[in-house]
């Protein structure tokens, strides 16, 4: 009886919220999810990209409560840098925490039309002066002229701490790795470009194309 009774009394493990579990992976991507889940969902995305932009807006909060809360599904979203502007972005994700990343990415997308003005504004000049600085240097150099280092500033990158992060050449080549993956491997045409447990999913740029692939892979054998 008193086993029993101390059985009863014990709480009720609590279920872990996959939809909220943020991790950063090899690849410097930041994973949403279930890390063994059956489906594996990778997203290469643009933070300059207006599809990336509302596949994050309309598409990931649908992915997270009828997919990635179910532990499922997985979620990592890579950088696929495109121009100077994603290089730079992408760099001050990536001296961020997994979970503080996360964030700065989606003021990334939400607030593109801000940020990417003083790239917009940037002359023919600017875009002179930095092209003639070692490549390792131009992401910072960029994110001064641009305003970027500024914007990131207010939003949780210390001013102080950019410099660091966009000179970081570690950091530099991960993205560079990402980009040749998502060209090489997933034959990436434009952004989003999606790979379903390591198979690109071709034509598919949105939530609605995208959802009735992840149905039939959770509906398939496990690979």
């Amino acid at each position: 009886m008193l086993l029993a009774a101390a059985l009863l009394a014990t709480p009720a493990l609590a279920k872990t919220d996959w939809a909220n579990t943020v991790a950063a992976t090899p690849s410097g991507g930041l994973l949403i999810g279930n890390p063994a889940a059956k489906v594996k969902l990778v997203e290469f995305a643009s933070y300059t990209c207006s599809h990336c932009k509302a596949f994050h807006e309309s598409g990931l909060p649908a992915l997270k409560a009828k997919y990635l809360a179910t532990g499922n599904v997985s979620f990592e979203q890579r950088s696929f840098v495109r121009n100077g502007p994603d290089f730079s972005a992408s760099l001050l994700v990536a001296c961020q925490a997994p979970r503080p990343a996360l964030a700065f990415a989606g003021k990334l997308f939400a607030e593109q039309g801000e940020w990417t003005k003083g790239f917009e504004a940037m002359t023919a000049a600017d875009n002179q002066a930095i092209s003639a600085m070692p490549p390792e240097q131009q992401p910072a150099e960029m994110a001064t002229r641009s305003g970027l280092d500024r914007w990131a500033d207010a939003r949780g990158v210390p001013l102080a701490r950019s410099p660091a992060c966009l000179a970081d050449k570690a950091a530099q080549a991960r993205l560079l790795a990402v980009r040749n993956d998502a060209l090489t491997n997933y034959k990436l045409e434009g952004t989003p470009t999606f790979g379903i447990n390591g198979v690109p999913v071709p034509g598919v740029f949105d939530w609605a194309g995208l959802e009735p692939k992840l149905q039939a892979a959770l509906k398939s054998p496990k690979p």
